[in-house]
């Protein structure tokens, strides 16, 4: 099984927002990060539209949690557009 696909997807909850993303394009949003570091707990606010490239077999959990309607774009499309799907990192 692949660890990611061919295509970076976007997800959301509205189908409203779909549209919207399909007359007016991607709209950056801020999100809340939180980085822990030898000083502390620092957040701050990262614009960004999120993008992921999990596999559809494995994107069940992901559309639960981040919504049912979503656009697809190949990964060529995203590297020409300077994207890069979502990278989690883990506390350690």
């Amino acid at each position: 099984m692949a660890l990611s696909s061919n295509s970076l997807i976007h997800l959301t909850k509205e189908k409203q927002a779909l549209i919207g993303i399909l007359t007016e394009n991607f709209k950056i949003k801020f999100c809340l990060e939180n980085l822990l570091t030898q000083k502390g707990n620092l957040k701050y606010a990262v614009p960004m539209v999120s993008f992921c490239d999990i596999p559809m077999s494995e994107i069940k959990d992901h559309v639960s949690k981040y919504g049912s309607y979503g656009i697809g774009l190949t990964k060529e499309w995203g590297q020409s557009n300077n994207l890069n799907p979502v990278f989690y990192v883990d506390r350690n």
